[in-house]
């Protein structure tokens, strides 16, 4: 793991689930493209992500992306949270045993959630199926099989979520005295 997004996850831990995660969704999803204005305020534009989903900010999609709107800081910030919590609900909705699961381990399935939206293929994933059965290891190493994306119609494994899902792992495994 990256010694700064260590370092990050680590200040976060003491503020809780919510804010590791956020950590996580900041450092993953990255800014999207953004313009300067002369003012100093950065404006971020929609974009569409390789699998061809608009996206704006730090991983925001959904009808809240409007492709010819510019975001502010302070509307991007805003989006981020309501769908951190989102996917929140939706851990806590799909994963029965959630509040039993410590923060590391909360936090690695709201960023999974948040990257991937609650739908048919995360709800009956052998993931959750995993956590519901209460096996937390296997559910845990579950999380390094979700991997691909597409681009351009095609099914391929992203660097950058192999990154995203071992950090996410190694929090669910490794993270729980911390």
């Amino acid at each position: 793991m990256n010694p700064v997004l260590r370092n990050r996850l680590i200040a976060a831990g003491s503020a809780g689930t919510l804010a590791i995660a956020a950590v996580l969704q900041a450092w993953y999803e990255g800014e999207g493209p953004t313009v300067k204005q002369p003012s100093g305020a950065v404006i971020s534009l929609p974009y569409q992500d390789t699998g061809g989903i608009w996206t704006v900010c730090r991983g925001v999609t959904g009808a809240e992306v409007i492709p010819t709107k510019r975001y502010t800081e302070a509307e991007c910030r805003a989006l981020e949270a309501k769908h951190l919590a989102v996917a929140e609900r939706a851990a806590r909705s799909y994963v029965r045993n959630f509040d039993r699961l410590n923060k590391w381990q909360q936090a690695a399935l709201i960023d999974w959630f948040y990257n991937l939206g609650a739908n048919r293929n995360t709800i009956n994933s052998t993931l959750v199926a995993k956590f519901n059965r209460g096996d937390i290891e296997g559910g845990c190493d579950e999380l390094s099989r979700w991997v691909k994306g597409r681009v351009k119609g095609e099914l391929v494994t992203l660097n950058g979520l192999v990154d995203r899902r071992g950090t996410g792992e190694e929090l669910c495994l490794h993270w729980g005295s911390k």
